[in-house]
C-alpha cells in the first residue's frame, strides 16, 4: 500500500535518488523529474497528474526553473501542495514564496525526518483539499475536474501543520 505519489523535481540526480529512497521507505510512490520542463510534461498527462498528491521542487534548474514550474502547477493543479527544496541562503526570499502560494520550503541538505514530516503534512492537506472540493462541488463539476481547489481552501502546508501540531 502506498500513501500517495510524490513528484520530486531537482536537477541533482543524487538529491532525487536520496529523496526517492527516503520517501519510498515511508510508503510513498516517488516519481522523478530532472527539471521543470520534464515535470510539466508529466503533469500535462491527466492520467499521470491525477496520481500526484504533492510536489517537491528545486528552484534553480536548467530547462524550466522552479518558479516556472510553480506557476504552472498553481494554475493547472492548484490542489497539489508544493514544497520548495532549495540550497538558497535567502530565508526572506524562501519565506516570501509561501506568500505566493507555495505550501512550504526546506533548505538543502534536508534532514530525513524533516522531509518525511513535511511530505506527510502536504499529502494530508491534499487529501483534505480534494475531499472538501468534492463535497462542495455539484457532481457534474466534480467529474469534470475533481482536483481543483477553491481559492478559499488554499491553505499553505505550514498553516495546516501549525494548526494540527499546536497544543
Amino acid at each position: 500500500m502506498t500513501y500517495g505519489t510524490i513528484l520530486v523535481v531537482d536537477d541533482n540526480p543524487d538529491i532525487r535518488e536520496a529523496t526517492r529512497m527516503t520517501l519510498s521507505r515511508q510508503g510513498y510512490e516517488v516519481w522523478l523529474a530532472p527539471d521543470g520542463n520534464s515535470a510539466k510534461q508529466l503533469m500535462n498527462q491527466p492520467v499521470l497528474a491525477s496520481e500526484v498528491c504533492a510536489v517537491i521542487c528545486d528552484l534553480a534548474m536548467p530547462n524550466g526553473n522552479g518558479m516556472y514550474l510553480i506557476a504552472y502547477l498553481q494554475k493547472h493543479h492548484p490542489a497539489i501542495p508544493i514544497i520548495v527544496c532549495s540550497g538558497a541562503d535567502d530565508t526572506e526570499f524562501l519565506e516570501g514564496i509561501i506568500q505566493q502560494g507555495v505550501g512550504d520550503w526546506m533548505r538543502k541538505p534536508v534532514p530525513r525526518d524533516v522531509l518525511v514530516q513535511k511530505v506527510r503534512t502536504a499529502v494530508h492537506l491534499f487529501t483534505l483539499r480534494t475531499r472538501q472540493d468534492s463535497e462542495n462541488r455539484p457532481s457534474q463539476a466534480s467529474a469534470a475536474n475533481p482536483r481543483t481547489a477553491f481559492p478559499s481552501e488554499r491553505e499553505t502546508v505550514q498553516d495546516y501543520h501549525d494548526k494540527t501540531t499546536d497544543p
